[in-house]
């Protein structure tokens, strides 16, 4: 997935919750996505992420499991979407366009 944005895209990423924080106050970002199954901790990044900036756009991608279905719940009332694993490049080509539609051209 990565290769596929760096090639369509301004794309920043990191492993690292602080610096995804720090970013998310200190630079503009169209999007973040989020590879982690939802969970307390994700819900709470979600939130401080999205009370310092309201427009940016997240996703969330994992691999479903119907126990994590509570903890989703609550991150998708922050979230902008779910994309579940495994999906191919042409499932997310046809659904990144439509999340960043109205936003410039960087993903995180």
């Amino acid at each position: 997935m990565l290769v596929y944005l760096q090639d369509r895209y301004d794309v920043t990423s990191s492993t690292d919750i602080n610096v995804l924080k720090s970013l998310s106050r200190n630079s503009y970002f169209d999007l973040l996505v989020i590879d982690s199954e939802p969970d307390c901790k994700v819900e709470e990044l979600c939130s401080q992420i999205k009370s310092s900036n309201p427009d940016l756009k997240i996703i969330l991608t994992y691999v479903y499991d119907k126990k994590m279905n509570l903890a989703e719940n609550r991150v998708k009332k922050i979230i902008t979407g779910v994309l579940y694993k495994p999906f191919d490049l042409s499932e997310f080509a046809k659904f990144l366009p439509s999340v960043i539609s109205e936003a410039g051209s960087q993903a995180v």
